[in-house]
């Protein structure tokens, strides 16, 4: 028992003092609130900064790849007429007139489930005089292209059959849409799979 006195008697020497505080949950919820506010606000600046870079260099990717895919007879012809023709004309080669088309992006039924196809196509016209019925029927003709590609299935586009398959059915679902001639060929210039 007289282990047990001095234990006691240092105990009674330093009584634990009522009055010392330590810091508790809610007195530092406005720390960490405050901290947290001012980390998002400095992640979102940074994420906004570099998107912002992420989008600038891609416009003049695009712009860069527009100007390379301009025909270099195109380019002579501009610069000797002193003007660009309109975005959408058609473009006449040698051998044929070509009528380029926007991008499409429509989703296709893949082997692990759905997927996104981004196609972009031009037109081999038989008479330069079609391309203004095309533009008339663009609607119309994209409606066609867009229910076309979209009962296409990933596994079938990957062959080469199913490709060759997909373009004479866009030549002759577009030859029944127009009257003035007829789309000889359909050149993918873009073919995308995510």
């Amino acid at each position: 028992m007289s282990a047990q006195k001095p234990f006691a008697q240092v105990h009674q020497l330093h009584p634990k003092k009522e009055t010392e505080k330590t810091p508790t949950k809610t007195s530092l919820m406005p720390v960490m609130t405050l901290t947290l506010v001012v980390f998002n606000i400095v992640l979102l600046s940074f994420m906004g900064f570099f998107l912002n870079k992420i989008w600038v260099r891609t416009h003049q990717i695009s712009e860069q790849t527009k100007m390379a895919s301009t025909p270099s007879s195109e380019k002579s012809h501009e610069a000797e007429s002193g003007h660009a023709p309109a975005g959408n004309a058609a473009v006449t080669s040698e051998q044929n007139t070509l009528f380029p088309m926007d991008n499409f992006l429509v989703n296709i039924t893949g082997d692990q489930g759905p997927k996104y196809l981004q196609v972009q196509m031009e037109f081999a016209l038989s008479v330069p005089s079609l391309e203004g019925e095309m533009t008339q029927k663009k609607a119309s003709i994209r409606d066609a292209v867009i229910m076309l590609l979209t009962t296409r299935t990933y596994k079938q586009l990957r062959e080469a059959s199913g490709m060759k398959d997909l373009r004479l059915d866009i030549v002759k679902a577009i030859n029944r849409l127009i009257s003035g001639g007829q789309v000889k060929e359909v050149y993918f210039t873009e073919f995308h799979f995510n």
